[in-house]
């Protein structure tokens, strides 16, 4: 595992992909600054007009309808259907899913739609998308992940997707294969947009590695391990979020990797 998630964050850092992020107002900056310091190439759109443009360009679209509203999913669907044209994986993050009708349809709408590749979310949030008839009271889960690795696997056979459920331990599943990581921060929960930028950190590492479940896996230890590392420096979420940005700029070391 660790030869392969250097392998991959010395491609990023090489490659610079192109990220495309229709993503949501509020974390914008902080993910924009992450895949900037991961060594990405960040670019944010809230145009239709130069989506045919952008998708083309980019070795990976990102769909984060966190804001959204009827002009916004227009443009989340118009960044799809391209997308899938043009074979361009897409890493959809359904903030929220669950807490209204409105926002839950949407994402379910996208998924009977459009092939994704990898979907990434809180246990809640994929609970909802399973059809477990959640009502939550947001982006934030009081489910752990381990309770929803049967509606996350029901999911990734019904859209043939890899789900990424994130959690105080996160959960990677496919069809048939399962990965647990216990690395992270409690921290990460008390900063708005850890989520979001995971998101985005999971589609520059499948932007280079064309296995969405092992750069779906990759990222996640990395990002675990970012956490870790910052923690060990900072114990706000102020200057967590400041030091996580810098830590994404590093390479962890096999140690940082290896659980006590």
């Amino acid at each position: 595992m660790f030869e392969k998630i250097q392998s991959i964050v010395k491609a990023i850092k090489r490659d610079q992909p192109l990220v495309l992020n229709i993503t949501n107002f509020v974390t914008m900056d902080f993910v924009a600054n992450g895949l900037l310091s991961l060594g990405a190439s960040p670019i944010m759109s809230y145009a239709e007009q130069e989506l045919e443009e952008l998708v083309a360009l980019a070795a990976v679209v990102v769909i984060n309808p966190g804001t959204l509203n009827d002009e916004f999913v227009t443009l989340c669907k118009k960044a799809c259907h391209i997308a899938n044209q043009l074979k361009k994986p897409i890493i959809l993050d359904p903030v929220g899913a669950g807490a209204s009708h409105y926002r839950t349809s949407v994402y379910k709408r996208l998924l009977d739609e459009f092939a994704i590749s990898i979907i990434r979310g809180n246990a809640s949030e994929v609970m909802a998308l399973a059809g477990a008839g959640l009502i939550t009271k947001g982006v934030d889960s009081s489910i752990e992940s381990q309770w929803a690795i049967q509606n996350a696997q029901e999911l990734a056979i019904k859209n043939k997707a890899v789900i990424v459920v994130s959690g105080k331990m996160d959960v990677i599943v496919d069809a048939c294969l399962v990965e647990k990581s216990h690395h992270g921060s409690a921290l990460m929960s008390r900063v708005t947009g850890t989520g979001c930028l995971l998101s985005a950190v999971v589609a520059a590492f499948h932007a280079v590695h064309d296995n969405a479940f092992e750069a779906a896996v990759a990222a996640i230890y990395f990002y675990g391990v970012c956490g870790e590392l910052v923690e060990k420096k900072t114990s706000l979420p102020g200057s967590f979020k400041t030091c996580f940005i810098d830590t994404l700029s590093l390479t962890p070391t096999r140690e940082h990797y290896e659980k006590n």
